[in-house]
């Protein structure tokens, strides 16, 4: 059976031109029960496995807490460019560290800076469904509502979906544009059944039951531009709600930015009639590629933490600030007095060495709010690109010995 139907598109006076004579898609409600080939279900068996080695790894990092927001900055940054939106993973740091600055009376004006940095928007949406989520709040569609309107700047408490057509397209256009669901009531009840069949039990593997839940919320797009930062949630959210992960310590988006050509067409794919099946590995094998490329990442920070450590020398508490580096990469003496408990005048003494041991670098500010960055750790995070495989062969292969 075909996944969804072609309807009649949302038609209104200011309709580009492009989509005169193009029929909108309606994804089917979706089911409570797949039957699916064996290897299918052995590709996501395998990523589930991957994410297990990657629970585990994580615990090992000085600070899971920090590297959890390093993974959210990176998802922020990929799921922007997702949306055209040109950002940097230092821009997404630095902009998170002044607005934390902001909110506590320190530099400039929360205004001001979300001006300057439209990076700062982003990132406070999916700060706001994270801390909504960390406080026990569900995972419903109240929730990305809420996302959906402060990424668009509007208030998170006012009601509603999209009200004009939207579409998927990658950024290159090399796939035809998709019309998803019109506004109104074909929107509203497919959004709702959605929200319901996310937390129902399901015979399909964790993984597939989340691919399906991501494929489903792309061809929905609930509210206009927030497609990619709204299935980023998703998708990390999920997979801590299904016990695959403790964290979010897994920045999909990456994977699915670098490699978007290839998202766009398993998309299309379904929407033409192929085989959902297709779909499910396509987005298995993406979750077991991302979590290897985070397992990689892990063990090239903690060799830069012990190169760094024992170029910094130092005591202890230098050190101990030094190992904290990996997943705090931009930081300033008010954040070290927060973390640490030290005071104003040991955490100047600290990064004034770690500046001249060439560690830490002044990028912004002056006196009290200089803010520090670790070159060495923003490249790993900026640089860690992953590539794809040779074959589909190679991305569903057992691990090598």
């Amino acid at each position: 059976m075909p996944y969804g139907e072609w309807v009649e598109r949302s038609a209104t006076d200011d309709s580009p031109e492009w989509m005169r004579g193009m029929r909108a898609y309606l994804p089917r409600p979706l089911a409570s029960d797949f039957i699916l080939p064996t290897e299918t279900h052995r590709v996501q068996a395998m990523a589930e496995h991957t994410l297990g080695e990657l629970n585990e790894r994580t615990r090992g990092l000085p600070d899971h807490a920090m590297f959890e927001l390093c993974t959210r900055l990176r998802e922020v940054q990929s799921a922007a460019e997702m949306a055209g939106t040109s950002a940097d993973f230092s821009e997404s740091w630095m902009t998170s560290l002044l607005l934390t600055r902001a909110a506590e009376g320190v530099g400039e004006p929360e205004e001001v800076l979300l001006e300057r940095a439209p990076m700062g928007r982003l990132l406070q949406a999916v700060e706001h469904g994270a801390q909504r989520l960390a406080g026990g709040g569900p995972f419903d569609a109240e929730l990305l509502c809420e996302v959906g309107r402060k990424l668009a700047g509007g208030d998170p408490a006012e009601p509603g979906l999209r009200t004009g057509q939207s579409w998927l397209a990658d950024r290159k256009g090399d796939q035809p544009r998709i019309l998803t669901v019109p506004p109104g009531a074909l929107l509203h009840s497919a959004f709702a059944q959605w929200s319901t069949w996310i937390d129902a039990p399901h015979s399909l593997p964790r993984v597939g039951k989340i691919s399906l839940g991501h494929l489903h919320l792309a061809l929905l797009d609930p509210h206009q531009g927030a497609g990619p930062y709204l299935t980023s949630i998703y998708d990390a959210s999920a997979m801590v709600r299904a016990g695959l992960l403790r964290d979010q310590v897994l920045a999909l988006s990456t994977w699915l930015d670098e490699h978007e050509q290839e998202y766009h067409a398993h998309i299309r794919a379904v929407v033409d009639g192929g085989p959902i099946e297709d779909w499910i590995l396509f987005f298995a094998g993406a979750v077991r590629a991302q979590a290897t490329e985070q397992l990689a990442l892990i063990d090239k920070l903690n060799a830069l933490r012990r190169s760094l450590v024992a170029q910094a020398k130092g005591s202890p508490t230098v050190q101990r600030v030094v190992s904290g580096l990996i997943t705090a990469p931009v930081t300033s003496n008010r954040a070290l007095e927060t973390v640490y408990g030290m005071a104003n005048r040991t955490a100047t003494q600290v990064t004034r060495h770690l500046v001249q041991v060439g560690i830490l670098e002044i990028v912004d500010g002056k006196s009290y709010n200089k803010v520090f960055v670790c070159q060495p750790v923003l490249d790993l995070y900026a640089l860690q690109v992953p590539l794809a495989p040779e074959s589909d062969r190679d991305a569903f292969a057992p691990p090598a010995d």
